[in-house]
């Protein structure tokens, strides 16, 4: 318990926790805008993918 106390008194130990959360959030963000953008084009490719095969 005491290694966890001095860690938590730490100013640096604080710091890296900080900056490991903040890219965690970062990068939480940036997977959900990357997916969201993933979902959009997929289902413009398959609207078009009708729209060709409406075509023949």
């Amino acid at each position: 318990m005491t290694n966890v106390r001095r860690f938590l008194g730490d100013d640096g130990a604080l710091a890296t926790i900080e900056y490991v959360i903040g890219a965690a959030v970062v990068l939480g963000t940036l997977v959900l805008g990357v997916s969201a953008w993933n979902n959009g084009l997929v289902t413009r490719l398959q609207q078009l993918v009708t729209q060709l095969a409406g075509v023949r």
